[in-house]
């Protein structure tokens, strides 16, 4: 039925915004009526609600209902099989007698903790192949070992503390000529507790006889079996990362320094930079994989140069939400006006190769652009971004 303009009319004095929040607040007003009256149903004798509040009712008051629970006995685990990833995920803790403060906040469960943003990730670069885990190298050790095992491949050198695990040598399926060794090497990432996987393959002929001491290479005998390994090492971790989060830890392993490689130190003159320790390649990997993952977009990109130049824009706090429909609409009717738009800053990232590690600085792109506080600001941001994201 079409809507009468006196039908619409408001009384003076009355703006449509304060009509709008005045039907947004009775909206509100009868839904939470809504939602408490379903406890109320089953007191309140009304033909037929039965079906839907009554005690078997599909909005029943179920306030009580743990009263019923049942006490399971604990799993108990066979002795020919390991338990050792069994985790208690709801462990009641011990309250010390004649404590009267026991219970004034009450205790909770530890959180359930799912697979990072990060995870696991394969990098490749000039050659080099290694693997990013997100966990600490006393973590990852033990699934590692795990993995070879998974492969009925033995261990013939470890040494956790180092961060070095040989493998016995083995032969691939269909290969009548050659044997092979693979060599782990597991040291900490950028970021705190997490690892870098590299691993060095080596093959000599089967009619060779076995020796205690190994002359490895510089580099992969085969590099795409070491990749092939890789890749597999990977998926193995991806798939074992929920299970074995906090459950095994490798105590000897915990000796490799679990703090991160990237760190922001001051200079004399007082700019502020980002350390790696790490090589030139590898943090350029790593740098590139962050400008890409914050979506920032990168105008120039040279590594013979160690020069990023990117178009960034500082981050606000509303980035996140998602606009609401009135925002929407005002937006493409041109309502806002052009000093509400975000402002980039054209910015050079210099990647400084210093034998063995990394220095970057962050700088305006026009080296005579006057130093503002929104240009400061855009620079400190950008590195402390390069820090939280780098892997």
């Amino acid at each position: 039925m079409p809507v009468s303009k006196a039908s619409m009319k408001v009384p003076a004095g009355i703006t449509v915004t304060a009509v709008l929040r005045t039907a947004a607040r009775v909206g509100s007003f009868m839904s939470l009526f809504v939602v408490c009256g379903c406890s109320m149903f089953s007191s309140i004798p009304i033909p037929g609600l039965d079906y839907i509040a009554g005690e078997e009712g599909l909005l029943r008051d179920r306030q009580a209902d743990y009263l019923e629970a049942e006490v399971l006995p604990r799993t108990t685990i066979p002795p020919q099989y390991d338990s050792y990833i069994i985790d208690e995920l709801m462990v009641i803790p011990q309250v010390p007698e004649n404590n009267s403060q026991a219970f004034l906040n009450a205790p909770r469960p530890r959180a359930f903790s799912g697979r990072s943003e990060r995870g696991v990730v394969i990098q490749r670069m000039s050659g080099d192949s290694w693997v990013v885990v997100d966990v600490s190298p006393s973590e990852v050790w033990p699934r590692i070992r795990d993995y070879w095992s998974s492969k009925s491949i033995g261990v013939a050198f470890e040494n956790p503390t180092r961060g070095i695990l040989d493998t016995g040598w083995f032969v691939l399926a269909g290969n009548s000529l050659t044997k092979e060794k693979i060599r782990v090497t597991v040291e900490p990432g950028f970021q705190n507790d997490s690892a870098e996987i590299r691993l060095l393959h080596l093959a000599v002929g089967q009619s060779i006889p076995v020796l205690d001491q190994v002359n490895w290479p510089e580099t992969s005998t085969d590099p795409e079996v070491e990749y092939d390994f890789l890749t597999d090492l990977s998926n193995y971790l991806v798939d074992v990362a929920d299970l074995y989060q906090a459950s095994t830890v490798s105590f000897l392993a915990e000796n490799i320094d679990g703090r991160g490689k990237a760190n922001i130190l001051s200079t004399p003159g007082g700019k502020e930079i980002l350390h790696l320790e790490a090589g030139f390649d590898r943090s350029w990997a790593a740098i590139d994989r962050a400008l890409r993952r914050a979506e920032i977009e990168i105008i120039v990109e040279s590594v013979d140069q160690g020069v990023f130049e990117v178009n960034y824009v500082i981050p606000s706090e509303t980035d996140e939400k998602e606009p609401g429909l009135l925002s929407k609409i005002f937006t493409l009717g041109g309502a806002f006006s052009k000093d509400d738009r975000p402002e980039f800053f054209p910015l050079q990232i210099q990647v400084l190769d210093l034998d063995g590690e990394v220095e970057v600085i962050i700088e305006p792109v026009n080296a005579t652009q006057q130093q503002s506080e929104d240009l400061i600001e855009a620079e400190d941001s950008l590195l402390r971004l390069l820090r939280n994201n780098i892997a």
